[in-house]
Protein backbone atom coordinates (compact mmCIF):
# COMPACT_ATOMS: atom_id res chain seq x y z
CA UNK A 1 0.00 0.00 0.00
CA UNK A 2 1.01 3.18 -0.51
CA UNK A 3 2.76 5.59 1.75
CA UNK A 4 -0.41 7.29 3.77
CA UNK A 5 -0.82 11.56 3.43
CA UNK A 6 -3.44 12.16 5.94
CA UNK A 7 -5.27 15.65 5.95
CA UNK A 8 -8.10 16.19 8.36
CA UNK A 9 -12.10 17.30 8.64
CA UNK A 10 -13.03 20.27 9.91
CA UNK A 11 -15.51 18.50 12.20
CA UNK A 12 -12.55 16.58 13.78
CA UNK A 13 -12.08 19.97 15.40
CA UNK A 14 -15.25 21.24 15.55
CA UNK A 15 -14.39 24.51 17.75
CA UNK A 16 -11.90 25.66 15.13
CA UNK A 17 -12.83 28.95 12.22
CA UNK A 18 -12.09 28.37 8.80
CA UNK A 19 -8.06 30.50 9.59
CA UNK A 20 -7.27 28.39 12.42
CA UNK A 21 -8.17 25.05 10.91
CA UNK A 22 -5.86 25.87 8.03
CA UNK A 23 -3.31 27.37 9.93
CA UNK A 24 -3.72 24.37 12.30
CA UNK A 25 -3.58 21.73 9.21
CA UNK A 26 -0.61 23.26 8.16
CA UNK A 27 1.63 23.24 11.80
CA UNK A 28 0.69 19.38 12.30
CA UNK A 29 1.10 18.43 9.20
CA UNK A 30 -2.00 17.69 7.08
CA UNK A 31 -1.97 18.95 3.77
CA UNK A 32 -6.02 18.40 2.83
CA UNK A 33 -8.80 19.79 4.95
CA UNK A 34 -12.70 19.36 4.24
CA UNK A 35 -14.15 22.60 5.44
CA UNK A 36 -18.24 23.21 5.75
CA UNK A 37 -20.03 26.14 4.11
CA UNK A 38 -20.49 27.67 6.97
CA UNK A 39 -16.77 28.33 8.01
CA UNK A 40 -16.76 30.17 4.09
CA UNK A 41 -19.81 32.34 4.95
CA UNK A 42 -18.26 33.18 8.35
CA UNK A 43 -14.93 34.42 6.72
CA UNK A 44 -16.94 36.51 4.10
CA UNK A 45 -18.95 37.94 6.31
CA UNK A 46 -15.99 39.15 8.59
CA UNK A 47 -15.01 40.83 5.56
CA UNK A 48 -12.15 38.20 3.62
CA UNK A 49 -12.37 38.02 -0.29
CA UNK A 50 -12.74 34.96 -2.02
CA UNK A 51 -9.30 35.86 -2.94
CA UNK A 52 -7.92 36.58 0.25
CA UNK A 53 -9.54 33.07 1.43
CA UNK A 54 -7.22 31.05 -1.38
CA UNK A 55 -4.26 33.02 -0.21
CA UNK A 56 -4.37 31.89 3.28
CA UNK A 57 -4.55 28.07 1.26
CA UNK A 58 -1.96 28.99 -1.01
CA UNK A 59 0.30 30.39 1.76
CA UNK A 60 -0.49 27.58 4.46
CA UNK A 61 0.54 25.15 1.66
CA UNK A 62 -2.42 23.38 1.94
CA UNK A 63 -5.51 22.55 0.04
CA UNK A 64 -9.43 22.05 0.40
CA UNK A 65 -10.57 18.32 -0.60
CA UNK A 66 -14.33 18.64 -0.57
CA UNK A 67 -16.97 21.04 0.89
CA UNK A 68 -18.60 19.31 3.26
CA UNK A 69 -22.10 18.55 3.15
CA UNK A 70 -25.37 19.36 0.93
CA UNK A 71 -27.45 17.11 3.69
CA UNK A 72 -30.93 18.94 2.32
CA UNK A 73 -33.19 19.94 -1.16
CA UNK A 74 -32.98 16.00 -2.18
CA UNK A 75 -36.20 13.44 -2.38
CA UNK A 76 -36.32 12.86 1.25
CA UNK A 77 -34.91 15.81 2.94
CA UNK A 78 -35.39 19.21 3.78
CA UNK A 79 -35.72 21.39 1.15
CA UNK A 80 -32.95 23.53 0.27
CA UNK A 81 -31.80 24.85 3.71
CA UNK A 82 -28.42 27.28 3.64
CA UNK A 83 -25.61 26.85 4.61
CA UNK A 84 -25.87 23.13 3.57
CA UNK A 85 -28.23 23.53 0.34
CA UNK A 86 -26.21 22.78 -3.12
CA UNK A 87 -25.79 26.55 -3.80
CA UNK A 88 -24.24 27.29 -0.82
CA UNK A 89 -21.51 24.41 -0.85
CA UNK A 90 -21.07 24.98 -4.43
CA UNK A 91 -20.52 28.34 -4.07
CA UNK A 92 -18.07 27.26 -0.85
CA UNK A 93 -16.36 24.85 -3.15
CA UNK A 94 -15.63 27.37 -6.05
CA UNK A 95 -14.19 30.44 -3.44
CA UNK A 96 -12.06 27.68 -2.50
CA UNK A 97 -11.00 25.86 -5.45
CA UNK A 98 -12.36 22.48 -4.02
CA UNK A 99 -13.09 19.68 -6.63
CA UNK A 100 -15.55 18.07 -4.87
CA UNK A 101 -18.56 18.39 -2.47
CA UNK A 102 -19.89 15.89 -0.12
CA UNK A 103 -23.45 15.00 -0.59
CA UNK A 104 -25.48 13.21 2.42
CA UNK A 105 -28.56 11.21 2.68
CA UNK A 106 -28.56 12.44 6.59
CA UNK A 107 -31.59 11.78 8.49
CA UNK A 108 -33.57 11.39 4.87
CA UNK A 109 -37.07 9.10 4.66
CA UNK A 110 -37.44 6.69 2.34
CA UNK A 111 -37.37 7.42 -1.14
CA UNK A 112 -37.57 5.19 -4.63
CA UNK A 113 -34.25 4.79 -6.07
CA UNK A 114 -36.06 5.90 -8.52
CA UNK A 115 -37.01 9.45 -7.07
CA UNK A 116 -33.61 9.60 -5.41
CA UNK A 117 -31.47 8.72 -8.19
CA UNK A 118 -33.60 11.83 -10.51
CA UNK A 119 -32.99 14.23 -7.66
CA UNK A 120 -29.48 13.51 -7.52
CA UNK A 121 -28.92 13.64 -11.25
CA UNK A 122 -30.07 16.82 -11.61
CA UNK A 123 -27.89 17.78 -8.73
CA UNK A 124 -25.07 16.07 -10.79
CA UNK A 125 -25.60 18.08 -13.58
CA UNK A 126 -25.49 21.99 -11.36
CA UNK A 127 -22.06 20.39 -9.73
CA UNK A 128 -21.02 19.76 -13.07
CA UNK A 129 -21.32 23.18 -14.97
CA UNK A 130 -19.31 24.61 -12.35
CA UNK A 131 -16.57 21.65 -12.69
CA UNK A 132 -17.22 19.73 -9.45
CA UNK A 133 -17.05 16.09 -8.76
CA UNK A 134 -20.01 15.01 -5.89
CA UNK A 135 -18.90 12.55 -2.87
CA UNK A 136 -21.76 10.51 -2.45
CA UNK A 137 -21.67 9.72 1.82
CA UNK A 138 -23.80 6.45 2.59
CA UNK A 139 -25.20 6.47 5.83
CA UNK A 140 -26.95 3.55 7.53
CA UNK A 141 -30.46 3.97 7.70
CA UNK A 142 -30.62 7.14 4.94
CA UNK A 143 -31.35 6.49 1.44
CA UNK A 144 -27.96 5.93 1.29
CA UNK A 145 -27.91 3.08 3.10
CA UNK A 146 -24.61 1.26 2.30
CA UNK A 147 -21.97 1.21 -0.67
CA UNK A 148 -23.87 -1.26 -2.68
CA UNK A 149 -27.00 1.16 -2.49
CA UNK A 150 -25.77 4.37 -2.77
CA UNK A 151 -23.43 2.45 -5.89
CA UNK A 152 -26.51 1.72 -7.56
CA UNK A 153 -28.39 5.03 -7.02
CA UNK A 154 -25.22 6.51 -8.18
CA UNK A 155 -25.20 4.66 -11.39
CA UNK A 156 -29.10 4.90 -11.67
CA UNK A 157 -28.72 8.78 -12.28
CA UNK A 158 -27.15 8.78 -15.56
CA UNK A 159 -24.79 11.03 -14.60
CA UNK A 160 -20.39 10.81 -14.42
CA UNK A 161 -19.54 12.92 -12.07
CA UNK A 162 -20.35 11.42 -8.72
CA UNK A 163 -19.13 8.23 -6.56
CA UNK A 164 -19.09 7.21 -3.07
CA UNK A 165 -17.54 9.15 -0.22
CA UNK A 166 -16.45 5.98 2.53
CA UNK A 167 -16.69 6.14 5.97
CA UNK A 168 -15.89 3.19 8.14
CA UNK A 169 -18.11 4.91 10.90
CA UNK A 170 -21.47 3.92 8.34
CA UNK A 171 -19.54 1.08 6.42
CA UNK A 172 -19.51 -0.63 9.65
CA UNK A 173 -23.12 0.21 10.85
CA UNK A 174 -24.77 -0.84 7.87
CA UNK A 175 -23.43 -4.46 8.74
CA UNK A 176 -21.15 -4.34 5.66
CA UNK A 177 -17.60 -5.97 5.17
CA UNK A 178 -14.44 -5.44 3.30
CA UNK A 179 -15.90 -7.82 0.84
CA UNK A 180 -18.45 -5.44 -0.03
CA UNK A 181 -15.77 -2.45 -0.41
CA UNK A 182 -13.74 -4.75 -3.09
CA UNK A 183 -17.42 -6.09 -5.02
CA UNK A 184 -17.06 -2.23 -6.16
CA UNK A 185 -15.98 -1.54 -9.91
CA UNK A 186 -12.44 0.19 -9.68
CA UNK A 187 -12.46 4.07 -9.21
CA UNK A 188 -16.07 4.05 -7.31
CA UNK A 189 -15.14 5.31 -4.55
CA UNK A 190 -13.72 9.08 -4.81
CA UNK A 191 -13.67 10.14 -0.89
CA UNK A 192 -12.06 8.90 2.46
CA UNK A 193 -12.83 10.02 5.97
CA UNK A 194 -10.66 7.75 8.12
CA UNK A 195 -11.81 7.47 11.60
CA UNK A 196 -12.29 4.07 14.07
CA UNK A 197 -15.31 3.36 16.25
CA UNK A 198 -15.65 0.65 19.30
CA UNK A 199 -19.26 -1.34 18.35
CA UNK A 200 -19.73 -2.54 21.45
CA UNK A 201 -19.44 0.82 23.29
CA UNK A 202 -23.07 1.72 22.90
CA UNK A 203 -23.80 5.18 23.27
CA UNK A 204 -25.67 6.54 26.26
CA UNK A 205 -27.34 8.84 23.88
CA UNK A 206 -28.65 7.52 20.46
CA UNK A 207 -28.73 11.28 18.90
CA UNK A 208 -24.71 11.86 19.98
CA UNK A 209 -22.54 11.95 17.13
CA UNK A 210 -19.87 12.38 18.94
CA UNK A 211 -18.54 8.59 19.58
CA UNK A 212 -15.83 8.03 17.62
CA UNK A 213 -12.09 7.03 17.89
CA UNK A 214 -8.96 7.93 16.41
CA UNK A 215 -7.76 5.19 13.92
CA UNK A 216 -5.84 2.53 16.16
CA UNK A 217 -7.78 3.16 19.63
CA UNK A 218 -11.40 1.59 18.07
CA UNK A 219 -12.48 -1.99 17.33
CA UNK A 220 -12.32 -1.77 13.15
CA UNK A 221 -10.12 -3.86 10.95
CA UNK A 222 -8.83 -0.63 10.08
CA UNK A 223 -5.97 -1.55 7.96
CA UNK A 224 -8.14 -3.93 6.18
CA UNK A 225 -10.61 -1.28 5.49
CA UNK A 226 -7.51 1.13 4.40
CA UNK A 227 -6.24 -1.17 2.03
CA UNK A 228 -9.43 -2.18 0.24
CA UNK A 229 -10.41 1.34 -0.14
CA UNK A 230 -7.04 2.59 -1.67
CA UNK A 231 -7.17 -0.55 -4.00
CA UNK A 232 -10.58 0.74 -5.34
CA UNK A 233 -8.66 3.88 -5.97
CA UNK A 234 -4.66 4.58 -5.14
CA UNK A 235 -5.44 8.53 -5.87
CA UNK A 236 -7.50 9.08 -2.91
CA UNK A 237 -6.76 11.60 -0.34
CA UNK A 238 -7.47 10.98 3.23
CA UNK A 239 -8.97 13.08 5.73
CA UNK A 240 -9.44 12.25 9.50
CA UNK A 241 -13.07 12.82 10.69
CA UNK A 242 -12.92 12.02 14.18
CA UNK A 243 -15.79 13.15 15.79
CA UNK A 244 -15.27 12.37 19.45
CA UNK A 245 -16.42 13.87 22.89
CA UNK A 246 -12.41 14.20 23.64
CA UNK A 247 -11.56 16.65 20.86
CA UNK A 248 -14.72 18.15 21.08
CA UNK A 249 -13.72 19.27 24.76
CA UNK A 250 -10.49 20.16 23.67
CA UNK A 251 -9.20 23.94 22.58
CA UNK A 252 -7.78 23.42 18.55
CA UNK A 253 -4.81 23.13 19.09
CA UNK A 254 -4.41 20.73 22.00
CA UNK A 255 -6.69 18.12 19.50
CA UNK A 256 -4.74 18.66 16.53
CA UNK A 257 -1.67 17.20 18.56
CA UNK A 258 -3.50 14.46 19.72
CA UNK A 259 -4.51 14.15 16.22
CA UNK A 260 -1.18 13.80 15.38
CA UNK A 261 0.12 12.01 17.92
CA UNK A 262 -2.36 9.53 17.11
CA UNK A 263 -1.95 8.95 13.42
CA UNK A 264 2.07 9.26 13.79
CA UNK A 265 1.38 5.95 16.27
CA UNK A 266 -0.97 4.74 13.97
CA UNK A 267 1.09 4.85 10.95
CA UNK A 268 3.82 3.62 13.02
CA UNK A 269 2.24 0.22 13.74
CA UNK A 270 0.77 -0.01 10.07
CA UNK A 271 0.27 -3.79 8.82
CA UNK A 272 0.91 -4.16 5.80
CA UNK A 273 4.66 -4.19 5.55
Amino acid sequence: MQDLTVGICWLTLPGAGLVELVELAARYDFPTVSLGPVLVQQRLEAGDTPAQLRKRLKDAGVRVAYVDAIVSGLPGLEPPTPPSDPKSCFEAAEILEAPMVNVAHYRGKPVALEELAEGLGALCRDAAARGLMLGLEPIAGTGFHDLATTDRIARACGESNCGLLFDPTHWSRAGSTVADIEALEPGRIVGFQLCDITPSRKPTDPNDIFYRDLPGEGELPLWDVTRAVLANNPSLTIELEVLSAELKDMMPEAGAARCRAAMDAWLTKRTDV
